[in-house]
C-alpha cells in the first residue's frame, strides 16, 4: 500500500513543490500547489483502478487539476497558469521522451517511435484534458456572471 500509494503522491506533490518554486511562488501558495499535484495524481490512480483507458485516466487527472487550478488561483489571486503548470507536472511522461530520444541518437527506430507514440498519446490527453476543463470553467463562471447581473 505504502509503495502503491503514498510514495508516488510524496513524488508529485515534490515535483509540483519543484516548479511553483521555480515560478516564484512562496508560503501557503507552495503548498497548495503540493497538494495540487498529489490530488492531480491520486485521481489517475483512482482512475487506473477502474480499469479506464489510460489516456483517458491522463485526461481526468489534468482536468481536475486544471479546475483546482481554477479556483485556487483566483482564491489566492495568482495567475492560473502558475498552478496549471506545476499541479500538472507529475503527469509528463518524462521518460518515454527521454527514452524516445535515445532510441533517435542509438538509430533503433522502433523503440523511437513505440516511446514518442506513447509520449504523444500521453501529451495529448494531457492538453485535452486541460482545455476541456478551462472551457468548462469559464462557461460556468460566465453563466453564473450573466445570472448575477440580473
Amino acid at each position: 500500500m505504502l509503495k502503491d500509494w503514498i510514495l508516488p503522491l510524496l513524488w508529485a506533490a515534490s515535483g509540483s513543490i519543484g516548479f511553483a518554486f521555480i515560478y516564484h511562488m512562496r508560503g501557503k501558495k507552495l503548498w497548495f500547489n503540493a497538494l495540487g499535484g498529489a490530488m492531480t495524481w491520486l485521481v489517475y490512480l483512482f482512475a487506473m483502478e477502474m480499469k479506464l483507458n489510460e489516456s483517458l485516466c491522463y485526461a481526468i487527472a489534468a482536468g481536475v487539476g486544471t479546475l483546482y487550478s481554477e479556483i485556487m488561483a483566483r482564491a489566492l489571486k495568482t495567475p492560473v497558469t502558475t498552478f496549471v503548470i506545476a499541479v500538472n507536472i507529475p503527469m509528463i511522461p518524462g521518460g518515454s521522451l527521454f527514452y524516445s530520444l535515445l532510441g533517435l541518437l542509438e538509430n533503433d527506430m522502433d523503440v523511437f517511435v513505440q516511446k514518442g507514440k506513447y509520449a504523444l498519446g500521453v501529451s495529448v490527453a494531457l492538453a485535452m484534458g486541460i482545455f476541456v476543463a478551462t472551457m468548462i470553467f469559464r462557461l460556468v463562471r460566465n453563466m453564473y456572471s450573466r445570472r448575477r447581473a440580473y
